[in-house]
């Protein structure tokens, strides 16, 4: 766990993360983030986003500034867990998994 996250209190750091969360990933969810989606354990190095549905136009943004010829419909994603390893950040890889990644496409017109 980093040094500067150990005096809080737990609530105080899942509200923490919540709106750091809520900036970057805001302009891609249909709806704002709410606590009980969020599952942290900063100590362990884990975070966890659960029932997620995403705003298909801002999605699709990117995937049409890549260049993909696919164009997303609606998605949502179950869970997102990242597990970061505080001890060995560097030569550890942080992990990212995804589970019942929901996403309906359509060729590009």
């Amino acid at each position: 766990m980093p040094r500067w996250a150990r005096g809080w209190p737990e609530a105080l750091k899942a509200r923490a993360a919540r709106y750091a969360l809520q900036l970057w990933l805001g302009p891609f969810l249909e709806e704002p983030l709410r606590l009980e989606q969020l599952g942290l354990d900063l100590r362990g190095g884990t975070g966890s986003l659960r029932e997620l549905r995403l705003r298909a136009a801002a999605v699709d943004e990117l995937l049409a500034g890549a260049g993909v010829p696919l164009e997303l419909r609606e998605g949502g994603l179950g869970a997102v867990t990242v597990t970061v390893p505080w001890a060995q950040l560097g030569s550890e890889p942080v992990r990212l998994r995804l589970q019942r990644l929901r996403l309906v496409l359509r060729p590009r017109e």
